[in-house]
């Protein structure tokens, strides 16, 4: 894919048992709660050097969710 994705898929992977991630997952399909999902948030934003609102974090369903959210906060 690209490098936004590789770089999610390896922040996600590390919470997660299965590292086949799908742009269509769903976080809390993976087994993700909300402290896990905020774990990534906030590894994304320390990775990309970016920042999220809350709105943003709760807006995040699936995979390419945060791939079209994190493309957009860097572009």
């Amino acid at each position: 894919m690209d490098e936004i994705y590789d770089k999610l898929k390896n922040i996600v992977s590390k919470k997660i048992k299965n590292a086949d991630l799908k742009p269509e997952d769903e976080l809390t399909s993976l087994g993700l709660d909300s402290l896990d999902k905020a774990e990534i948030m906030i590894n994304i934003e320390d990775e990309f050097g970016i920042e999220f609102d809350e709105e943003e974090m709760l807006d995040v369903k699936t995979v390419e969710d945060l791939h079209k959210l994190v493309a957009k906060k860097i572009a």
